[in-house]
């Protein structure tokens, strides 16, 4: 399960994630994370995910991806250590813009 609340700050919106981000729950995150008109940020908190999968992993990149193509940037924030680590072995934080801390509030949720 995959529970989303929304926040707005300095940086844009924020979508701050509980639980796990998987096969199962991807569509959720993705419906979320839609660019809407006039956006050109989003922040996605992963302070409260417990578990990722690799298709949690294509999903990030995929919504990265999107925005982008909108001339928008996506932040990833607050990943707790093993999936900060996940992200280090497979090159994730290479690939996303990844931070301990957010921009919108200055500092964690």
């Amino acid at each position: 399960m995959l529970a989303i609340s929304v926040t707005k700050g300095d940086y844009g919106r924020c979508l701050n994630l509980k639980g796990e981000l998987d096969m199962e729950t991807l569509a959720t995150l993705e419906r979320a994370a839609e660019v809407q008109e006039g956006e050109g940020q989003l922040e996605i908190n992963l302070a409260g995910v417990s578990f990722i999968d690799s298709t949690g992993l294509r999903g990030l990149l995929e919504i990265q991806r999107r925005w982008s193509m909108k001339g928008g940037k996506v932040r990833v924030i607050n990943p707790c250590p093993e999936i900060a680590e996940v992200f280090r072995l497979v090159g994730m934080e290479e690939l996303l813009d990844c931070s301990d801390q957010s921009k919108a509030t200055g500092g964690e949720y």
